[in-house]
Parts: C-alpha cells; sequence; structure tokens
C-alpha cells in the first residue's frame, strides 16, 4: 500500500482488471470488441466474468476494497 499522506486518502482503492486475448489472426476491432463486451458486462452489474474459447476472449474482476498494492505502485511510463 503507498504510504504518501497524499495518496493515503484513497484507500482502500477500487480496481478493475480485465484480461483479452487474441491469436495472432485477431484484428484491433476484434480485441476492442472484447473490451466493449466487458464494459457492457460491468454496467449491468457484473463484478467478474469471463468467455473463451482456449486462445480468444476475456476476463474481468471488479474489486470494490483493495488495500493493495495499487496497480501505480511503479513510477508511469513516459510513453
Amino acid at each position: 500500500m503507498a504510504h504518501d499522506d497524499g495518496v493515503g486518502h484513497a484507500y482502500p482503492l477500487q480496481q478493475i482488471t480485465v484480461k483479452v486475448q487474441g491469436t495472432r489472426h485477431s484484428s484491433k476491432t476484434d480485441l476492442i470488441e472484447l473490451l466493449e463486451i466487458v464494459l457492457a458486462r460491468l454496467q449491468q452489474g457484473d463484478a467478474t466474468g469471463t468467455a473463451h474459447d482456449d486462445d480468444f476472449g476475456y476476463w474481468f474482476e471488479l474489486r470494490e476494497a483493495v488495500n493493495g498494492p495499487s496497480f501505480f505502485d511503479m513510477p508511469a511510463n513516459s510513453d
């Protein structure tokens, strides 16, 4: 958990983890469609979900109270 006084007010955190996967033949559009499915499921109130056929699909999890670690405890990329 971050201990900086300016960040400490944020805990517990809310986190959504999303993983999408495609094959080498999948397009960026295919992967974005999976993200849109996850978004729709979250908007419907689902906190977790998965759909896949071994090599193409998605997994997601909403955690409403996480004491850490933060996804952002590491320095941000400057890309």
